[in-house]
């Protein structure tokens, strides 16, 4: 997985999430060259100068001064909104086809050499995960281990029935996503540095025929989620609480903070990272 962040001013991995940050937010331009034009009509099924009239602007760029195309955002005037072809809130209607400057984020020049663009940019995109200093991280890494104790002994005591049948892992099943701290998928990755791909997209790459290849270095969602509806608002509550509780770690050991979803937070960081898709 080639990660040129590594060698960047801030070194960072990355792997896209598809939440669309990217395309929702900020100020800015998305540059458009002239022979990307054709391949974004013939994907949006329009005629070239259609798309250029409904979705396209010409704009002063301002670093160099000189005219350039730029993308429109949904709503007219200003530099910064959703951009006019993204529908819904992650789903790029030409994303086969987008721009160089949307598929090369965040390795743009400026992020790779300059902090301020690179802490920018963190700002926005969940997918960017700073490579944590190695005090640091053993600090941060024995007191989440501590606590990682505390829950199991929480949950021990509630009592919640599990009956093993994998379905919470079976994310498109259970209707819902595994959220987690970047300090816990750099844990999990730290402590199971090696899976497969994941068995469908979007599922945690741990999940191997219906068990779970990861028990020690689960991140706090899955040590507090059950499916026994006896405990159900126990735990949350107790996830909440937790939850807290690993943000304090991160405040105290000044450790790089990211949420987003684990099999994503993974992927950043090379675990079960899937082939590049065309």
């Amino acid at each position: 997985m080639d990660q040129p962040g590594l060698n960047a001013a801030v070194p960072f991995r990355f792997a896209c999430h598809r939440c669309g940050h990217c395309c929702t937010g900020g100020a800015g331009f998305v540059w458009v060259e002239e022979d990307e034009l054709a391949g974004l009509a013939r994907a949006k099924g329009v005629g070239e100068a259609e798309f250029v009239r409904d979705y396209v602007k010409r704009v002063t760029d301002p670093k160099s001064g000189r005219p350039r195309l730029s993308l429109r955002e949904r709503e007219s005037g200003g530099s910064g909104g959703p951009c006019a072809l993204l529908e819904g809130t992650n789903h790029c209607s030409v994303y086969r086809a987008r721009p160089r400057h949307c598929s090369q984020f965040p390795f743009w020049p400026s992020v790779l050499e300059d902090p301020a663009a690179f802490e920018r940019a963190r700002a926005v995109c969940p997918g960017i995960a700073v490579e944590a200093e190695p005090e640091r991280r053993s600090e941060a890494f024995a007191r989440l281990e501590a606590l990682y104790r505390e829950v199991d002994a929480f949950v021990e005591r509630a009592q919640p029935v599990c009956i093993v049948r994998g379905v919470c892992c079976r994310f498109e099943e259970a209707g819902h996503e595994l959220y987690a701290t970047a300090l816990e998928a750099d844990y999990a990755a730290d402590r199971h540095p090696d899976a497969p791909e994941p068995e469908a997209e979007g599922r945690c790459p741990y999940h191997q025929g219906g068990l779970c290849t990861a028990r020690e270095g689960r991140p706090l969602g899955c040590r507090t989620y059950f499916c026994d509806k006896r405990t159900e608002s126990v735990l949350q509550e107790a996830h909440e609480y937790f939850l807290r509780r690993v943000r304090e770690i991160e405040r105290d050991c000044g450790y790089p903070v990211a949420y987003g979803r684990f099999p994503a937070l993974l992927e950043a960081r090379g675990i079960g990272a899937t082939k590049a898709k065309e």
